[in-house]
């Protein structure tokens, strides 16, 4: 008994394409999530601008506005908890950054400073 072409279905190179699930169309949410706390958004602006700009003013402001956002947002169940966790934590590694450079940068200068000294006699 021979089998025709037709009882069973094609395979290989001349198969037809395997039916394709419908992409379903995207539509807006019916009800937005909650809103991003504003001080957090201004906390990790500041925290940029201390780690740039406004080296230790910068830095200490992201560190208060960081901690009264993480208050606000347990309060009010607002986004925006990691922006104010990142804004604590690079305003705090800032600040020990500039307070280590300034340790450093003084100390440097004293040895220069000495070093000078014995350099000139006595």
């Amino acid at each position: 008994m021979s089998m025709s072409a037709s009882t069973h279905p094609q395979q290989g190179w001349g198969a037809p394409p395997a039916a394709q699930p419908p992409v379903p169309v995207w539509s807006a949410p019916t009800h937005p999530g909650p809103k991003t706390n504003v001080l957090a958004v201004v906390a990790i602006l500041a925290a940029a601008a201390g780690a740039t700009i406004m080296l230790g003013l910068g830095s200490i402001a992201a560190i208060v506005l960081g901690g009264i956002a993480l208050a606000q947002i347990r309060r009010t169940g607002d986004d925006g908890r990691l922006l104010a966790i990142w804004s604590v934590v690079l305003g705090i590694v800032t600040l020990v950054v500039l307070i280590a450079a300034i340790v450093l940068g003084i100390a440097a200068a004293l040895s220069v400073a000495e070093q000078a000294a014995a350099l000139t006699g006595p």
